[in-house]
């Protein structure tokens, strides 16, 4: 297992290098067997920011998921990261930061970032939504927005790194798919939030490679 202070200082130099990006993504790609015709185009995507947030605990790493509340307009009772749709006039770190301040309870002034990861379209809901990779020194205090969120919880890092991919089968809008997904903590983590994670799955593969 890599110190927390040289996994964040190996972080900070690869995010700044060539990231696997569409690559890792397509390994988590939601498979349409059969074609389904999506109300959205990129070239009129919503921004949107998420945070992938790492902290130190007991000599392991961990970052948080959260289970969104079903009353949502988007994603609703997804596993997600904390984050959402760009407000007017701020930046999609500055989104990023608010929603996970607003969903989870972290003080946004105590989180320190270290830069985006491939920003991902989402065509089911039109959203462009750039991941962000902040950490924090110690377990946070976390407080739940019941409004936004019905569960949080703490991935280990090597939980994720350890993972195979799984497959199960959906029907979204009548259509028959194969979904590849993440099984974290007894959650199907699947869709745009596994894409992410498979990115960041995929650099700390390189760097441990690489070091």
């Amino acid at each position: 297992m890599m110190e927390f202070d040289k996994l964040i200082f190996h972080l900070e130099k690869k995010i700044d290098t060539d990231l696997p990006g569409n690559d890792s993504h397509q390994k988590m790609q939601v498979d349409y067997r059969e074609k389904i015709k999506f109300p959205f185009i990129i070239n009129k995507a919503k921004p949107a920011a998420v945070l992938l947030l790492l902290y130190p605990n007991n000599d392991q790493i961990f970052f948080y998921l959260t289970k969104r509340s079903t009353s949502l307009k988007y994603h609703k009772g997804q596993i997600s990261l904390p984050g959402g749709s760009k407000e007017k006039d701020e930046t999609l770190l500055e989104t990023a930061l608010r929603e996970t301040e607003e969903e989870i309870g972290i003080n946004r002034n105590k989180i320190s970032i270290l830069g985006a990861i491939t920003p991902l379209f989402i065509p089911v809901t039109g959203f462009m939504m750039t991941p962000f990779i902040g950490f924090i020194s110690k377990k946070p205090l976390i407080k739940l927005n019941s409004i936004e969120v019905d569960e949080i919880f703490s991935v280990n890092m090597m939980d994720l790194i350890n993972n195979d991919k799984l497959t199960t089968h959906r029907q979204i809008k009548g259509k028959h798919l194969n979904v590849p997904y993440f099984r974290l903590n007894k959650h199907q983590v699947w869709g745009a939030t596994s894409m992410v994670l498979s990115e960041f799955k995929d650099i700390i593969l390189l760097i441990n490679k690489n070091k």
